[in-house]
């Protein structure tokens, strides 16, 4: 069975939609929005606070919701949220609402960007609460502006798409929209994809991996795109995205001063960073096999790492849900499928990072399961009963 007929039946078997599922699938997009707001209100309280003590420890708020109350919440429940079914997102109210809900993300990444910078510069914090709030908002912000962007830039939408750069440019990561589209989609899981992380790769290799790929592919694409079309250097898409993201740190030297520019700099490569981070996950050491033809094998369900669990299915309009995305890079974030063919890690995403940090520890976790992954037709999720220590 093809894959995508396999996900169509159980599309059909996701008519017997639970009530609870349609109400969280489709108003629980909404908590999209929680991204940005949490270094708003983490700034909000430091200010209002009055005690400078109290601010620096609010600083890490951020952090402690995404990398300790967010995985124990969906330890406790790990639900995963049902695709929205056709015959309900194809309404044309619905249509419009998950159109709109992500295109509004760039006004709260621009208020957000405004808070922390404010913020940042006021003098509240000290040496270490300083450097709390530049990592979360640098997380958070990756978390909003190239999630969300990401979403965006895959939409048939002319004017989507320039939102979806837009918030890009935000975080200076306009090298995405060409790399990701005309490369990555294309080349996953093979040796020309910069973004497929091999099978015994650190992070620490993969980030200067990734780094190199994004700024030497993107040239290259953008050289190869102005030559056939004649155009001219200054039609280059990379001069109107790092132009933009010009304007946005004048924009914060003018709100911050110096220190308002070096938050900004130090948060867009945060942001890239963590964006990596998740992308070393995503595909590390799935590989696309040399069929009969002697080309690349379609890109399956096994060529990505997924999850499905409800609040990172929610907060990151199914981002998580990478294979079916691979299947079919312009299917829309609320109708993603959780393929259960699709490898999956033992613990949750949140944890997956930071046993990634430890090379040696990260990949006596996760080799056995990729091992099996590999080695079976039919892929399926793996017990638990799997032997860590092999």
């Amino acid at each position: 069975m093809n894959e995508s007929n396999y996900l169509n039946q159980q599309d059909e078997a996701n008519d017997r939609y639970r009530s609870i599922d349609l109400l969280v699938g489709s108003v629980g997009f909404l908590m999209a929005f929680g991204i940005p707001a949490i270094p708003i209100l983490t700034a909000w309280l430091g200010v209002a606070s009055g005690d400078t003590n109290i601010a620096n420890i609010v600083a890490f708020m951020p952090l402690a919701i995404a990398y300790i109350v967010v995985p124990a919440v969906e330890t406790l429940f790990p639900h995963a949220i049902a695709p929205v079914p056709t015959k309900f997102s194809s309404k044309a109210g619905w249509q419009t609402y998950y159109r709109v809900l992500p295109l509004l993300s760039i006004l709260a990444q621009i208020t957000m960007l405004y808070a922390a910078i404010t913020y940042w510069s006021s003098g509240v914090l000290n040496l270490w609460g300083g450097i709390g709030y530049l990592l979360s908002t640098g997380i958070f912000s990756g978390m909003c502006a190239i999630n969300i962007g990401h979403e965006l830039i895959h939409r048939p939408q002319k004017f989507d798409r320039a939102i979806g750069g837009l918030l890009l440019s935000t975080v200076g990561f306009g090298t995405f929209k060409i790399v990701h589209l005309r490369i990555h989609h294309r080349y996953v899981g093979t040796p020309l994809d910069f973004a497929t992380a091999r099978r015994g790769q650190s992070i620490y290799q993969y980030w200067w991996q990734s780094f190199r790929g994004n700024i030497s592919e993107s040239i290259a694409c953008e050289r190869d795109r102005l030559t056939k079309s004649g155009q001219s250097f200054w039609h280059n898409e990379l001069l109107l995205w790092y132009g933009i993201t010009l304007i946005w740190l004048c924009f914060a030297i003018t709100l911050g001063g110096w220190s308002g520019g070096i938050f900004f700099v130090l948060h867009c490569l945060i942001a890239i960073m963590k964006l990596e981070w998740t992308n070393y996950l995503q595909h590390y050491g799935l590989t696309r096999n040399i069929d009969e033809s002697g080309e690349y094998e379609s890109v399956k369900a096994h060529h990505a790492w997924s999850s499905g669990l409800f609040i990172h299915d929610l907060a990151l309009l199914n981002l998580l849900r990478h294979s079916d995305h691979h299947l079919d890079p312009h299917r829309p974030y609320h109708a993603l499928r959780y393929d259960d063919r699709s490898p999956n890690y033992p613990y949750n995403y949140s944890i997956m990072y930071f046993l990634s940090l430890v090379p040696p520890v990260f990949q006596q976790v996760v080799h056995p399961y990729l091992e099996y992954f590999q080695t079976t037709t039919t892929v399926h999720k793996v017990s638990s009963s799997i032997s860590l220590g092999d």
